[in-house]
């Protein structure tokens, strides 16, 4: 509840109308609010856990907010930058499904959560009067691009400063969390964690506190 009421506060930072008026919309939807305040924010990745998605979301915001802060000489539009943010995983309450194990839906598997957020996104500005077409289009952008590279599952790479933005602090993120999980997992004697599978590399973990060195005895 703290974390949502966080984000709340940052989507009353927006500034532009219409993306204020789209972000209350959906967030202001108690359905909807509910499963993104349980939804993991992937089932094995990162921030793979109950609340994982709003963790993850509000994380994003804040080093959108600070990016945003840093690159005020650079042309680029901070509200839309904070609304593609915090909209980027929408469709992760539809991919994934988290009531007792936490597996993929039936639409997570054959469309996937990129696409189910860009249609969950255009449903709701379509029931915003006069909702500027391209606005919506450059929010979309961000949406289908925020995985960066056709590898990864986007349909599109970042063509704007706001998705490119958008997609190194979700990629950042995303990668923290990961390290940070795999290397809290199961101890052994190595300064090194097992290899990881998807980050393609071992993870240093360094040499143990002195509260985790065994005592010698005579």
């Amino acid at each position: 509840d703290d974390m949502f009421e966080a984000l709340k506060k940052i989507i009353e930072t927006v500034q532009n109308p219409h993306l204020k008026t789209l972000l209350n919309l959906i967030f202001g939807d108690e359905r909807t609010a509910d499963a993104f305040r349980k939804a993991p924010a992937a089932k094995g990745f990162h921030h793979a856990y109950i609340g994982g998605l709003l963790e993850h979301t509000l994380s994003v915001a804040r080093l959108l907010d600070l990016a945003t802060q840093h690159y005020n000489n650079v042309n680029r539009n901070r509200d839309l930058v904070m609304a593609g943010g915090i909209l980027h995983d929408i469709g992760k309450i539809l991919e994934l499904s988290f009531n007792g194990t936490m597996d993929y839906t039936d639409e997570g598997r054959l469309v996937g959560h990129i696409v189910l957020g860009v249609e969950f996104v255009d449903a709701k500005i379509a029931e915003i009067e006069n909702f500027p077409k391209q606005l919506a289009l450059e929010l979309r952008h961000i949406l289908l691009s925020h995985h960066g590279v056709l590898e990864f599952g986007s349909p599109k790479r970042p063509k704007t400063v706001e998705a490119l933005i958008v997609n190194y602090m979700d990629d950042l993120d995303a990668k923290v969390n990961a390290f940070e999980e795999f290397m809290s997992g199961p101890s052994n004697d190595s300064n090194w964690t097992p290899y990881h599978r998807l980050l393609e590399r071992y993870i240093y973990k360094g040499p143990p506190s002195q509260d985790e060195v065994p005592e010698e005895h005579d």
